[in-house]
């Protein structure tokens, strides 16, 4: 189990409270706690539903609430302090539900907290590198919370028991779906237009190789070469451009996914998750919401999810100009920054899902000249 004083607080106080906790999954890494007196499973409202088989299970486990039954799970019992985050969220909502947040550098605790008239998200850092990141998306929100055309779809944003608090975007018919790739592209062209901008490329190279705060750990030689040919690759594209070429850039919400984008009853985005707010190539939104659904939700092979974006182009002509580098300088980015991020984690060989990814990306790189000669 992680360490919990961030949200628990420190066991050694005066009054500190034994309070009993569900925790998921019955066996194996902790993901989500829920406090035994919980009927309903709101810990699942922190899961995301980018599959239908995310949306039956989801859907699966209220009906059991709805029973009093739940998901395997196993009982502990856990520390509070007096005045704890939990002890003064538990004061203030009578609902709540615990996210324990991704292994890696970035991790933080996510509690999810409803009362009758009101429902957030409320994110604790763990770490320097999270706490960053939170600070990143306060900022991200209040600024963009300005804008009359993307006020609307983004959610607010305040705080409480000392966090980021924001709000729970998933009522009156917003939903976890599927946009429509126009809704996308729509998207992005307002973030263009407010903050595009166009930068030396060895200047986002250079950007791009500079990793969390930490140090630099020992991976497992396997670990090592999915890194090395992951940068590798990066590496032999980029240098096929001048080094001072001009990128168009722009601000991009930069984790632009399926579970961090939900649909409204009329078609429209509702935006979360705005943590890696930052200047990107063009196309990268439009680009992240494509590729991260195919390569970790349905593990798309690197070939098929290139015949893929091909096809993506070829019906939308807006995106044919320059299409091509902009994939390419997508992959690069995702390569070299994410190799500097998970060279600084522990036993990456059991992070399957990021081991997939480095090596999905340097074949991505490696088979994008052939692909960018026929077009």
């Amino acid at each position: 189990m992680i360490d919990l004083s961030a949200l628990f607080g420190d066991a050694q106080v005066k009054d500190v409270q034994i309070r009993h906790f569900r925790v998921f999954p019955k066996s194996g890494a902790e993901r989500w706690l829920l406090e035994s007196t919980q009927r309903r499973p709101w810990h699942l409202k922190t899961w995301p539903r980018a599959n239908l088989r995310a949306r039956v299970i989801y859907r699966v486990a209220w009906i059991m609430g709805a029973l009093g039954l739940n998901l395997p799970s196993r009982v502990e019992g856990f520390s509070v302090a007096p005045e704890s985050v939990y002890a003064q969220l538990s004061n203030r909502f009578d609902r709540l539900g615990i996210f324990l947040g991704t292994p890696g550098p970035n991790r933080k605790i996510v509690v999810y907290a409803a009362r009758s008239d009101r429902s957030v998200f409320v994110k604790i850092p763990l770490g320097p590198v999270s706490l960053a990141l939170v600070e990143r998306e306060s900022a991200a929100l209040s600024l963009l919370a300005q804008d009359p055309n993307l006020a609307p779809l983004i959610p607010r944003a305040d705080q409480v028991a000392g966090h980021l608090a924001i709000e729970d975007i998933e009522t009156q018919g917003v939903a976890h779906a599927a946009l429509d790739l126009r809704e996308v592209i729509r998207i992005h062209d307002q973030l263009q237009h407010r903050s595009g901008m166009t930068k030396p490329l060895h200047e986002l190279r250079q950007d791009w190789q500079v990793g969390p705060e930490g140090a630099v750990l020992e991976q497992d030689a396997g670990a090592r070469v999915a890194i090395s040919k992951a940068r590798a690759a990066a590496d032999a594209f980029l240098n096929g451009f001048p080094a001072d070429m001009g990128v168009p850039c722009y601000m991009a919400h930069g984790d632009f996914t399926r579970w961090n984008v939900l649909r409204a009853a009329d078609g429209s985005a509702r935006i979360i998750d705005w943590e890696l707010y930052g200047l990107k190539p063009r196309w990268f939104d439009v680009l992240h919401y494509i590729v991260s659904y195919h390569l970790l939700v349905v593990q798309t092979p690197a070939c098929e999810l290139l015949l893929h974006l091909r096809d993506v182009a070829q019906k939308h002509p807006k995106l044919c100009t320059d299409w091509w580098q902009q994939v390419g300088f997508y992959f690069c980015y995702q390569s070299l920054y994410y190799s500097a991020v998970f060279e600084r984690q522990t036993d990456l060989r059991e992070h399957h899902q990021a081991f997939w990814q480095l090596k999905e990306w340097a074949e991505i790189l490696r088979l994008l000249p052939a692909e960018m000669d026929k077009n």
